[in-house]
């Protein structure tokens, strides 16, 4: 086998092979028939004695009244805003109607019903998103533009019909914050769950958990709806584009102009039939069979059959439009399903002969799993040396072709009972020999698109589809992956910014790049803003909110809330395409990089440092920090520290809930020394552990608790004597060698417990008292305790088990400005030194 980009190179040439899919079938958007008014009317009919008619009068100071006879005629007059009133203090300025025509955000009753802020306790009823939608289509069609008024406008700039995720937000969460409104993007993220899905119209939001039930997952749907839109240089001044990025202004986005839905409301003197379609693929063992094939590995599985489900998996096996009146059109729903599923085909349990030759290859065996892009890995010699290590997966140059990671940990006997490994003692020696079957798993993971059909409009009109990838759960659902990004590159001190992270949490919106070209649609290479998010072109940006609003963390599926790079990627993976010399590598969005089943993959990239620091957890301290996946250690710091009781080191009630179903480190002693327990990373296998993982505590982390943690975390490392500027003057010529030299200094310290402490707690009484000093009451105070591991053993008794010696250990209590440590049994001391600003 050659190096990897020998492979990346020819797989280059390969990747775009023909496939036979069936056609997308359409359903009908909006109706044919009846007035805008009319589904609007009822569902203000039955909010208005929810407590909304008596909401909206004392918003309008008696002006507008819900339960109005004429309610078109009550939604067209001017009114006064108070905004005073708790959930309108950001509706725009230039609001002062009910509705104002084609302008959702200077519309005060839409306002009122998409807004999580608008939240009273004397509302016992609040609207569906089918209502929503109702209302947003009134407002797009209570005075429908021409379309020749729009072409006018466009000039030169084409119209095409656009199909884009959508989401109304506080003004805090917009593009440029000045008043709540809608935010559009061409990729809208949609995630698996073992459940049916659970809409919050309270929240205006879908579940990220189930009440009671802390071990399911709802599958969260992501909505999409058609636009009449403009497409704009990156230079022109109506774009309103979130995260701006060097040389967006030789791009091109496409700016939402007007909602299309069916009838003849939508543009004046057109009556328009308005169609949806949406179809979905996953190619994951296709993918991976079609990867030994190329490399010349041996495997029974070729030809035709490689078409077949489950190495090609279609349509409503991974997702479909939901069939939920109260969601309304346009709702990609995921199939609930559970997470691990042995593989079957033509009725038998699907396995594959493990080749000898591939798991030999240096780097492929990583930890217990097969890793695809191994080829000539990386060696102990590269680390030693100083290779930037740790970013140098998600590089540019690095295509995803197949499923970064493959279980190989159960082996398919004759008779179709499963081995599982896990409990062989010999299973390292047998996974790097070779020659069994071992069973194929599958999850319903995949990426996809949502199209329009319009009849009613020029034929020659561009018809641009939307990408929707059907991706794994946001363990974080309250944190976004920009938020992170912006507080990182405009909060964060500059003298600890370059090496906070590991890898740094760069957004998919701040990306440039096509959706997925494999995919029959037929997205171009040459279209990259599909994973940019926009707003609405504005008459007038207007002013910032007049008071802070409060802040309500909320999930969502665009691209600002997902993580933008490729490792192999979380939501979405990095795929390449070589067209000539000229143009070089172009990437692409694809969704088949993730390990099959994807938890296969969740192990792996948890437990590095934080990789996706918004959507997956670190558990880097979960196990050993002396874990070896490729034959020598590979260190990684923990950068957001999981608490105790998240990784069930602690128990919640009378139970423990570790976020994986595996319990954390645990102190021992052996031979009257203290060591640290852990269970064995080799041997921690999700796909074998059905039923067990859990969002229930991480799934209320959010963005305030993850910057506390990073930044208590950070002040620790600098109280041990990590600091960032000592790296910077070693290796003044090579940011990147300072960079991976911090975190392998970093990664020299193991966390073994941390958690909340307590103002009583008589060892942080001790320790103010020594000192003269107190922690701050205000914000989040910690404890952490953290060590030099020395030698890892095997549990003597049991081999899931591995035990880590204790070289030195420290105690910490953090509050946002001063640590106070004792490391071993000298004296408590004070530190400061940690720039906070």
């Amino acid at each position: 086998m050659g190096t990897r980009r020998e492979f990346l190179t020819q797989a280059l040439w390969t990747s775009g092979a023909a496939m036979s899919f069936s056609p997308t079938a359409f359903a009908l958007f909006g109706s044919s028939s009846g007035e805008l008014i009319d589904p609007v009317q009822a569902a203000c009919k039955r909010l208005a004695a929810a407590g909304w008619r008596d909401l909206l009068l004392t918003v309008t100071g008696g002006a507008f009244d819900l339960g109005s006879t004429d309610l078109a005629a009550e939604l067209g007059k001017r009114l006064n805003v108070n905004r005073e009133v708790v959930g309108f203090a950001d509706f725009a300025a230039a609001g002062e109607r009910g509705v104002e025509p084609g302008q959702p955000a200077r519309s005060l009753l839409y306002h009122a019903f998409a807004s999580p802020d608008v939240v009273h306790e004397s509302l016992t009823e609040y609207p569906t998103l089918a209502e929503i939608d109702a209302l947003e289509n009134y407002v797009y069609g209570a005075r429908p533009p021409a379309l020749a008024d729009l072409q006018k406008a466009a000039g030169d700039n084409p119209l095409g019909v656009v199909m884009m995720a959508l989401q109304y937000r506080p003004a805090r969460d917009t593009v440029d914050q000045r008043h709540a409104d809608l935010v559009f993007s061409r990729t809208g993220i949609s995630r698996m769950g073992t459940v049916e899905p659970i809409y919050n119209a309270r929240a205006r939001n879908f579940e990220a958990t189930v009440p009671g039930k802390p071990f399911e997952f709802p599958a969260i749907p992501q909505r999409f709806a058609p636009f009449l839109a403009v497409r704009v240089p990156g230079s022109d001044p109506r774009l309103a584009l979130l995260d701006r990025q060097k040389g967006d202004e030789d791009h091109a986005f496409w700016l939402p102009v007007q909602k299309l839905f069916t009838g003849s409301q939508c543009l004046a003197g057109e009556k328009l039939k308005v169609e949806l379609g949406c179809a979905f693929r996953n190619e994951k063992l296709r993918k991976f069979h079609r990867f030994l094939q190329l490399n010349g590995y041996p495997t029974e599985w070729a030809g035709d059959d490689l078409d077949q489900y489950p190495f090609v998996m279609k349509d409503a096996d991974i997702a479909a439009f939901s069939k939920t009146g109260a969601f309304g059109p346009g709702v990609v729903e995921p199939r609930a399903a559970p997470f691990v599923n042995r593989a079957k085909y033509k009725g038998e349990w699907l396995g594959f002969q493990v080749p000898r030759e591939w798991v030999a290859t240096n780097g492929v065996v990583y930890f217990s799993s097969g890793q695809i892009l191994g080829g000539e890995a990386d060696t102990e010699e590269d680390f030693k040396h100083g290779e930037y290590l740790y970013f140098e997966g998600a590089g540019a140059d690095y295509d995803r072709n197949a499923p970064e990671y493959v279980s190989l940990r159960h082996r398919l006997r004759e008779d179709g009972t499963l081995e599982d490994l896990n409990a062989n003692p010999e299973m390292g020696r047998m996974i790097r020999e070779g020659g069994y079957k071992a069973q194929h798993f599958i999850d319903f993971a995949g990426d996809g698109w949502v199209e329009a059909r319009v009849t009613g409009l020029p034929a020659e009109m561009p018809r641009m589809a939307a990408y929707a990838p059907i991706s794994p759960p946001d363990f974080f659902p309250l944190v976004s992956q920009h938020d992170l990004m912006k507080w990182w590159t405009t909060e964060v001190p500059a003298a600890i910014r370059d090496g906070l992270w590991a890898i740094p949490p760069y957004a998919l919106s701040a990306r440039r790049m096509a959706a997925n070209i494999e995919l029959p649609i037929g997205f171009s290479i040459y279209d990259v803003g599909a994973s940019a998010v926009v707003a609405q072109a504005q008459a007038g940006k207007g002013p910032l909110p007049k008071r802070e609003v409060s802040r309500i963390s909320r999930y969502s599926g665009l691209p600002d809330h997902s993580p933008g790079l490729f490792d192999p990627g979380w939501d979405a993976s990095q795929g390449l395409f070589y067209n000539n010399p000229e143009e070089g590598l172009q990437a692409f969005l694809q969704n088949h990089g993730l390990g099959t089943p994807f938890v296969e993959d969740v192990k792996l990239c948890a437990a590095l440092g934080s990789y996706w620091p918004a959507i997956a957890p670190d558990s880097t301290r979960s196990f050993s920090p002396l874990k070896n996946p490729t034959g020598y250690v590979y260190p990684w710091p923990t950068i957001v520290p999981l608490t105790d009781a998240e990784t069930g080191i602690e128990p919640v009630g009378e139970r423990f809930l570790p976020w994986d179903g595996v319990r954390g480190p645990q102190l021992v002693m052996v031979d009257g020394k203290r060591a640290v327990e852990y269970a064995d990373i080799d041997r921690v296998d999700y796909a074998a552990m059905p039923n067990t993982m859990t969002i229930a505590q991480i799934a209320q982390v959010d963005l305030a608790e993850t910057k506390a943690r990073v930044m208590a975390m950070a002040s620790v490392y600098w109280a041990l004597g990590i600091r960032d500027a000592d790296f910077r003057k070693r290796w003044p010529k090579s940011k990147a060698r300072a960079i991976t030299e911090i975190t392998r200094a970093k990664a020299g310290w193991a966390v073994s417990s941390f958690r909340s402490v307590n103002e009583d707690e008589i060892e942080l009484l001790e320790a103010q008292k020594t000192l003269g000093v107190k922690l701050s009451a205000n914000g989040p105070r910690y404890r952490f305790h953290i060590y030099r591991p020395g030698v890892q053993t095997p549990h003597p008794e049991d081999m899931r088990k591995v035990r880590v010696s204790i070289k030195e250990e420290a105690v910490a209590f953090v509050d946002g400005r001063q640590v106070l440590i004792r490391r071993g049994r000298q004296a408590w001391k004070r530190d400061v030194s940690m720039p906070r600003s």
